[in-house]
């Protein structure tokens, strides 16, 4: 009997660690327009984003279940997933929006475009930025590299963590109060970066 039920706990975690591995790559192109902007929404996982001298739009997305309390995973399947894209007026429009899952994104944008991007709890990391950007997250960390020494503005705020601009012509102003920071940049560039975090840090730097 105890031999049984070794056996039997042992296949249920064999079990389990496999459905907690299963995940689905997804992987689509888009042509990109002058001046177009690019949105990007999806509730948990990171974001790992290259800005390009180019017209098109590289994506990639694995996805992963989430596990959750129970003995089993949700019965999402993942192969069924797509990726909802729509464009309207000057703005293409990306996202997956399925809650039991974590999604890791990896985009080739071109530096033309400008950048809107929302998620719930995960990682952003653009490298390259030539472009203006607007992002929010609710909990993780934003990271930025610039390929310009200057901008329009810069306005960072988290509401608990770091905020802090670097390697810029000019000197950023930084504001702490208890657990909230925001960092704020001026200069005679062309773009603009907003980013506001609920929890976690954010760092631009050139």
């Amino acid at each position: 009997m105890k031999k049984f039920l070794l056996l039997t706990a042992a296949a249920t975690s064999l079990s389990f660690n496999v459905m907690a591995s299963e995940s689905h790559t997804i992987k689509q192109s888009f042509a990109a327009n002058n001046n177009q902007q690019l949105e990007i929404d999806f509730p948990v996982g990171s974001l790992d984003m290259t800005s390009y001298d180019g017209d098109k739009i590289e994506v990639s997305i694995r996805l992963e279940a989430q596990q959750n309390n129970s003995w089993f995973n949700s019965n999402v399947n993942l192969d069924e997933i797509a990726l909802n894209h729509h464009t309207k007026s000057d703005t293409l429009s990306l996202k997956i929006t399925e809650k039991d899952l974590k999604q890791y994104w990896q985009v080739k944008a071109p530096s033309s475009m400008q950048l809107d991007i929302e998620v719930g709890v995960g990682n952003v990391k653009i490298s390259e930025l030539a472009n203006s950007a607007d992002i929010e997250v609710g909990v993780g960390k934003v990271s930025i590299d610039t390929n310009e020494a200057d901008f329009q503005s810069i306005s960072l705020e988290s509401g608990v963590g770091t905020t802090s601009v670097k390697g810029l012509v000019n000197a950023p102003t930084q504001h702490k109060k208890i657990t909230r920071s925001e960092t704020l940049y001026h200069g005679k560039g062309t773009h603009r970066i907003e980013v506001e975090v609920g929890v976690g840090d954010i760092k631009v730097q050139h």
